[in-house]
């Protein structure tokens, strides 16, 4: 991808209002425009002191010298109150078009990232996530709301100093700008130097903003073995890294402006010596000369700017790729044509020899085959890393199999929309999810017009409602971050009571009851035996007790189903089932 590339689609991704785009521009070449005419006024007013009746204003029909020089004050203030009134529409505009690309980038990008398979988030760190969507954009926003107008300004004053310069001594006009190609050269050359060492900075930023997110994650264990000082000096390593490549481009960029300093310097001495000795000969009017020599170092001057338009253009660049790295990633689950009605869904499910293994090639299903009827209630036990979540993920099409066939109510869900597939399905995962805003929003979070009373109703069903009458404001109680000021059990009750309220005709418990105590998980039970009569219910438990009333009872072991039965047959066979049972009771 080519750096000026990434700037360019980027933009295009954004959408910006193309009338914006030319009215910001037009105000800042106005704005240049009446910066630069008070340098010649100054060489008017020369002439008016020096040659008085006879100067270029008194061919406008003003004889009188003192009326002339009112009338170039009345100009100079006019041009200067309109360089404000344009500096302020400039500003605003581009602000204002950064603003809105930042905002439309932002949800462009985040709405990319939900689109995007499961597998793509597998080796990605959630600090390097936020830092794309908050400091990447970001970064573009700062560009755009000033870089634009540095590099308009710019080129408005390379065109009309260098036209006025050439009109009035085309010598001294080629020794003014003799130094901007070195300028022009040496900026180029700090670009390429630059542009790896903020590639350096913002993987640095990402690897510390990563480091700090997962610390936070982990306080209560960090507080618990006593590690603070432990990590205190960990963040610092992170933290030197990310300072020291900041220093790396900075001292780079920093080389800029001296540098071009000397070079503005020898522009300027040329145009005063060689602008001297054509007004001493005659060759130039003095007040001429005078104007050069103000406008020689207005000219050269804004050149400096190119280290801050680089400066920015290097990290804009670098943000501006790493945020195309996720807006041009793409899923490898394709939506299926075929909808899919959720009233006339049965629940029935099953598997036909297949077969899945994540990016490591470490096969986790073997050819797995089983069928699940419409209203029963079947679990899958094993040891860790069997594969029991690993069905889960892929009846959800969170990832498809390597091979075979998975379908419900006969329908190959690879032909479904995965929207109507996930409708189906409700899933209670053992990382309950809460999300900001009171437990009723949590139980209704998907069921957005859900009433309070099929909300109670759904909390009494997960066993839910009692602790919540006696939260100081029920139902309509903050939950915190991470619903920390729940407990494990809590927070699972609230998961069950909003899979309730999904009301899909299949329901997915996935160690759903693990931090629940012995009394509720038997209550819990109760609820799911009334549910089975018209729902298709799966459970993944490690403890056995709770799956023991389940129909069909299927043993995963190293990715293949080893047993299958129910809870009193799989003890008679005395197998793997019996040896789990005997070892956990």
């Amino acid at each position: 991808m080519k750096r000026a590339n990434a700037l360019i689609k980027l933009l295009k991704y954004a959408s910006p209002s193309k009338s914006k785009i030319v009215f910001a521009s037009v105000c800042s070449v106005l704005n240049k425009l009446c910066d630069i005419v008070p340098e010649i006024l100054i060489g008017i007013s020369i002439d008016i002191i020096v040659n008085q009746q006879h100067s270029i204003v008194a061919r406008l029909g003003i004889i009188n010298p003192f009326y002339q020089l009112y009338l170039v004050g009345a100009l100079t203030a006019l041009l200067w109150i309109l360089e404000s009134v344009f500096e302020y529409l400039y500003s605003i505009a581009w602000r204002s078009l950064a603003q809105e690309i930042q905002h439309n980038l932002r949800l462009k990008t985040y709405a990319t990232m939900q689109d995007l398979d499961l597998s793509y988030f597998e080796n990605k760190t959630t600090g390097g996530l936020l830092n794309v969507l908050q400091e990447d954009i970001q970064q573009l926003e700062q560009f755009l709301s000033q870089g634009p107008n540095e590099i308009i300004q710019l080129t408005v004053n390379i065109i009309v100093m260098g036209l006025i310069f050439f009109y009035l001594s085309p010598v001294l006009a080629f020794l003014t700008l003799l130094p901007i190609p070195f300028i022009i050269g040496l900026a180029y050359y700090f670009q390429n130097k630059l542009a790896h060492l903020y590639e350096s900075v913002r993987q640095s930023s990402s690897n510390l903003a990563s480091h700090i997110a997962y610390r936070l994650q982990g306080i209560t264990t960090i507080k618990s073995y006593t590690t603070e000082a432990y990590e205190l000096t960990r963040l610092q390593q992170e933290s030197d890294l990310y300072q020291e490549a900041n220093h790396n481009a900075s001292r780079v960029n920093a080389l800029y402006i001296p540098i071009v300093r000397m070079a503005i310097m020898a522009g300027f001495i040329m145009s005063l010596i060689v602008g001297g000795i054509y007004a001493l000969q005659g060759i130039i009017p003095i007040n001429w000369y005078a104007a050069l020599v103000f406008l020689t170092q207005r000219f050269l001057w804004p050149f400096t700017s190119l280290a801050t338009i680089t400066d920015m253009y290097e990290r804009t660049i670098a943000c501006a790729k790493r945020i195309l790295g996720v807006l041009e990633s793409t899923p490898t689950l394709y939506d299926g044509n075929n909808t899919f009605d959720i009233t006339a869904v049965q629940g029935s499910l099953a598997f036909t020899d297949a077969s899945f293994s994540y990016s490591n090639d470490v096969k986790v299903l073997n050819n797995v085959s089983f069928e699940i009827p419409a209203h029963t209630t079947v679990a899958f036990v094993g040891a860790t890393g069997s594969g029991k979540s690993t069905i889960i993920k892929l009846l959800l099409r969170f990832y498809d199999p390597n091979n075979g066939l998975i379908s419900v109510d006969g329908h190959n869900i690879k032909n479904l929309k995965l929207c109507d597939l996930r409708k189906t399905m409700a899933l209670v995962s053992q990382d309950v999810y809460l999300v900001e805003g009171t437990v009723a929003d949590n139980i209704s979070y998907g069921t957005f017009d859900a009433s309070r009373d099929e909300i109670v109703a759904a909390a009494k069903m997960a066993q839910a409602h009692e602790f919540i009458m006696e939260l100081p404001l029920g139902y309509d109680t903050k939950i915190q971050e991470h619903g920390k000021n729940f407990s494990g059990g809590q927070r699972q009750r609230i998961a069950i009571a909003r899979a309730i309220m999904k009301k899909s005709p299949i329901l997915i418990f996935d160690e759903a009851t693990s931090a629940i105590d012995n009394e509720t998980e038997v209550a819990i039970q109760q609820s799911i035996s009334k549910l089975s009569a018209d729902h298709t219910i799966i459970i993944i438990a490690h403890r056995l007790s709770t799956v023991r009333n389940a129909d069909t009872i299927f043993v995963l072991d190293k990715g293949s189903i080893v047993e299958s039965g129910n809870h009193e047959m799989l003890l008679k066979q005395n197998g793997a089932y019996s040896k789990l049972w005997n070892a956990t009771n």
